[in-house]
């Protein structure tokens, strides 16, 4: 099946360089928490990356993983399936990341915080990575198939 619904690819690719970013920034302010004011830097970007990361996969879970599990390219369908399944464990790493570090949390083990928040926004890099190197790729030739 080529023909799908129009995917709104370039607001993904957007969204990938907004999380990239963010979680940059995250990554920096993780390693200078010195002060309450800091940890409340810290949590603003966690937030702005949790406002981003939801709207982007709201928008991949209702257009891009339904048009190319939809595919007759059973390998497209493989690499899809194995792209959902590893995006669920990230994700529920993300909401642990998010429940465990409120600001007073941050303040007290700044140590601590930077380190998971560097592994967890690296974990997020390599997944956008993979996206932009798989996933993507397949779901623009799948549009330009249909068009």
């Amino acid at each position: 099946m080529y023909g799908a619904p129009p995917m709104d690819l370039r607001r993904l690719h957007q969204d990938h360089r907004a999380i990239i970013r963010i979680a940059s920034d995250l990554i920096g302010v993780s390693r200078e928490v010195r002060s309450r004011d800091d940890a409340e830097d810290a949590r603003f970007l966690i937030e702005q990356l949790d406002r981003v990361l939801c709207l982007h996969l709201e928008l991949e879970d209702i257009e891009l993983y339904p048009a190319l599990m939809g595919c007759d390219d059973a390998r497209v369908v493989e690499i899809t399936k194995d792209c959902a399944e590893d995006m669920g464990g990230l994700a529920e790493a993300w909401c642990d990341y998010q429940r465990q570090w409120p600001v007073e949390m941050i303040c007290r083990n700044a140590d601590r915080f930077a380190v998971v928040s560097r592994v967890l926004m690296e974990a997020v890099a390599q997944r956008v990575d993979r996206e932009e190197r798989e996933l993507y790729p397949l779901a623009e030739c799948l549009e330009t198939r249909a068009a």
